[in-house]
């Protein structure tokens, strides 16, 4: 049997496409077989009769919310994107910052680029362990990692909690100094980006994208007072959000709110309370391991919830009465929205 030798079966065949960028003065190849595959724009240029490659300009194209025509590295990006379907020497790029990746889907969008890819390139994404929110206020400019990681203000510094269910102390990002400048206009920034951000998954139907998203949401409410996201959060859920958001995370979040938001809420109140946190956020909230039984004590507080703290730690705990568990209720939820999906 002959080995293969080749990754990619038009590598012999010269580029039939010359894409035209403003930055750049040599034209970037492509092959129409391949670029006409993925995007409507390109599958509709013309063809040059005389045999030379078809001109591919754009160099007008401003993508959304710049003032630059796109970027020859934008395109380059893209159309790594586009050949790794096909070419298996071409990696998917997946930069971890997501201010970086926003031109590649706004150019995806602008060429009518087939879902594949977008569901490829939203995927590789969700995928990425240090995947990064930047946030930028006046000259203060912060990565926030949306996985693995607890924001919170501390001593008036912005601080992070890392959730790997070990003991832990939190990690100044910002100091006091530089970050109290900010403070007031921060949890708008947060979510301001947060905002655009879902609106575009959303836009693109990005699934995994808007569900990491949303996880970062839910896990910067936890630190109440002390959260950079929670003053405004309100403002994340914008009416674009909620009409471009993936039906199946709308469907996911209805079912899921009816099986485990109940009004039955009971509050504590014990000097000595032995408690175990079952997940990393709990833990990291509190600075302890994951499934360790430490002893606390619990308060009445307004609204039917408890205040509990262990250690020099204290939080806000609400507790409900009956009804099935957030591992029982997975897999009719998951039934139902997959029915729904299906009609």
């Amino acid at each position: 049997m002959l080995k293969r030798k080749r990754s990619f079966v038009l590598s012999d065949t010269p580029p039939d496409i010359h894409i035209l960028t403003a930055d750049r003065q040599e034209p970037l190849p492509a092959h129409r077989e391949v670029v006409g595959l993925f995007s409507s724009v390109a599958r509709g240029l013309p063809c040059d009769t005389d045999g030379s490659p078809t001109p591919w300009d754009l160099r007008g194209l401003v993508l959304e919310g710049e003032s630059e025509p796109v970027a020859a590295a934008v395109v380059e990006r893209w159309l790594d994107a586009v050949y790794a379907r096909v070419d298996v020497s071409r990696r998917l790029p997946a930069p971890a910052s997501l201010a970086e990746t926003r031109p590649l889907l706004l150019l995806a969008d602008a060429v009518d680029t087939r879902p594949a890819v977008l569901q490829a390139l939203g995927q590789a994404l969700a995928d990425r362990a240090d995947l990064a929110l930047t946030v930028a206020v006046g000259e203060l400019k912060v990565d926030l990692q949306l996985k693995g990681r607890l924001h919170c203000i501390l001593g008036g510094a912005l601080a992070c909690l890392q959730l790997s269910g070990l003991i832990g102390s939190a990690t100044t990002l910002v100091a006091k100094e530089a970050y109290e400048p900010h403070a007031a206009a921060f949890p708008s920034a947060v979510a301001r980006e947060l905002e655009s951000w879902l609106h575009l998954a959303g836009r693109l139907n990005l699934v995994p994208l808007a569900r990491a998203l949303v996880g970062f949401v839910k896990a910067e409410l936890t630190a109440n007072n002390l959260s950079i996201l929670y003053p405004s959060v309100g403002s994340v859920f914008s009416p674009r959000v909620l009409q471009f958001m993936p039906r199946e995370l709308l469907l996911e979040g209805f079912v899921l709110n009816t099986l485990l938001e109940r009004p039955a809420l009971v509050g504590i109140a014990n000097e000595e309370l032995s408690v175990k946190f079952h997940t990393p956020l709990a833990a990291a909230c509190f600075g302890q391991s994951l499934e360790t039984i430490i002893q606390g004590k619990a308060a009445y507080t307004a609204g039917g919830r408890s205040v509990l703290t262990v250690g020099s730690a204290t939080l806000a705990a609400t507790i409900t009465l009956g009804g099935p568990s957030h591992e029982e209720c997975a897999a009719p939820a998951k039934q139902a929205v997959a029915a729904a999906l299906e009609d």
